[in-house]
């Protein structure tokens, strides 16, 4: 359940942040779809989250394997001098903070192609909830969707 504490919102498992990611929509678009992210790898749902708001570009790293995958298309874009590391306000170390990820998706009517895209978190350690970014994805790709 999503619970209010204060300015943000916390949840207690994946299946909230699953609502959390359907309610705050994509570029102002409801969202039709959205994955869980999980690695191809290992099938871990615990990532660090790398990214760059400015290029719109996200890379997830799994934790309990180490692998890396770039969220979408972003891996077209990518410039690791000028990615961020997503942190919570939970005073974790910013190197070691957990997080499960799932990315949202609106379709174009008829479900035709994808409109544009967020990604949310959800915070191991506090629970809170949170938005990374969003971008609009210009091509409409269907296959973006088995990219999360």
């Amino acid at each position: 359940m999503i619970r209010d504490a204060g300015a943000w919102k916390t949840g207690q498992n994946v299946n909230d942040l699953i609502e959390y990611a359907r309610a705050e929509g994509a570029e102002g678009y409801d969202v039709h779809e959205i994955r869980l992210c999980q690695c191809a790898t290992c099938g871990g749902q615990v990532f660090g989250l790398h990214g760059d708001l400015e290029q719109q570009t996200a890379k997830r790293l799994c934790r309990s394997c180490g692998g890396e995958h770039h969220i979408a298309d972003s891996g077209e874009y990518w410039d690791d001098t000028k990615t961020g590391i997503m942190v919570c306000e939970c005073d974790g170390d910013a190197d070691e903070e957990d997080f499960n990820i799932a990315v949202g998706f609106s379709l174009y009517d008829g479900g035709d192609g994808i409109r544009a895209l967020a990604i949310t978190s959800r915070c191991v350690t506090c629970g809170r909830l949170g938005y990374w970014d969003d971008w609009m994805i210009r091509s409409g790709d269907m296959h973006l969707l088995d990219l999360a």
